[in-house]
């Protein structure tokens, strides 16, 4: 069999947290991408926003994929506990009706594959690996919650059924793509850096272990990944506002993406509407990205405004 080095071409749409309208549904129902990837964090702190933006989401006339974030299905008690490292068994009850509102979202997106510790094929010559959903860095986040979905309550465990899915792909013929909804460790720990904290004063790597040793390891085995996408630590990092988070970074033959510009849908001083999301391409067996940027729900050739411009350069490429 011949490997498939057909051109690609996919829209990534990082964390959405309500910046969602009719607009995005219509522009990737119509475009010629083939399919289009959603980090998660659908909704905001609303009840019910997530399940809205879900319903949109499932009327995109395209193959979907998306991972869950730390804000879909989850409550503001179950948010704190997490942040506050509080024992995952105090909120067995939380635990039930998590399940609830997970089951409802679920319908809410309708054909949407749901990518978490999985499988699945995007076309010809493409898998895409779902990871750990519902991080949010710092610890095994929602442990009751990923244990009685998936049986997993360790980061040793997690790792481990990263390393189970991938036993019948052969690289020589699949292009592996990595979802998260945090990304892996290893990439980083200052503010900038594609997933570097930015909320504390010493700032630090905030990626997930569990994925950054699987994508090492595997990486050393001639397994490497060809892209590995994920969000939840947003673009404009709060102790750098001139320079923007870096978004995309390429090392040792993996491209790393962070779509995560929040909001995404935002507007500039002369009153014009922008909606952000990243092109990611295969061209001639060669992965690449790019931000793009609709302006007022058109996407043309036009000169971007000056801090745009700035965040869609704001990449590291190392090879």
């Amino acid at each position: 069999m011949i490997f498939d080095s057909s051109e690609k071409r996919i829209a990534v749409v990082g964390d959405i947290h309500g910046f969602w309208t009719w607009v995005d549904t219509e522009y990737f129902s119509k475009s010629n991408y083939d399919s289009v990837i959603f980090t998660g964090d659908l909704g905001n702190v609303r009840p019910g926003s997530a399940n809205k933006i879900a319903q949109l989401i499932s009327k995109v006339r395209k193959p979907k994929y998306i991972i869950l974030g730390n804000h879909d299905t989850t409550s503001i008690p179950q948010l704190l506990m997490e942040i506050t490292n509080a024992s995952p068994n105090i909120g067995y009850l939380s635990h039930i009706f998590h399940l609830l509102r997970y089951k409802k979202l679920l319908k809410d997106l309708g054909d949407t594959h749901i990518c978490q510790y999985n499988l699945s094929e995007a076309g010809q010559g493409i898998s895409i690996l779902g990871s750990r959903p519902l991080s949010m860095g710092g610890r095994f986040n929602f442990q009751l919650f990923i244990k009685s979905l998936f049986g997993i309550s360790s980061y040793e465990e997690s790792e481990k059924k990263l390393h189970e899915l991938i036993q019948g792909i052969d690289f020589q013929k699949q292009d592996l793509i990595i979802l998260a909804h945090n990304g892996p460790s290893g990439l980083g720990d200052k503010a900038y850096d594609i997933w570097g904290c930015d909320f504390k004063k010493e700032e630090g790597d905030f990626g997930d272990k569990d994925l950054g040793n699987f994508i090492r390891t595997i990486s050393k085995q001639g397994k490497k990944p060809k892209v590995v996408i994920a969000g939840h630590m947003h673009h404009s990092s709060r102790k750098l506002r001139v320079k923007t988070r870096i978004w995309k970074r390429k090392e040792e033959g993996i491209l790393y993406l962070n779509p995560a510009r929040v909001p995404r849908i935002f507007s500039d001083k002369e009153g014009n509407i922008w909606h952000h999301h990243v092109e990611l391409t295969r061209k001639n067996g060669v992965w690449d990205a790019e931000a793009k940027y609709l302006k007022n729900g058109v996407e043309e050739i036009f000169s971007l405004p000056e801090f745009i411009e700035r965040e869609k350069n704001r990449v590291e490429l190392k090879d």
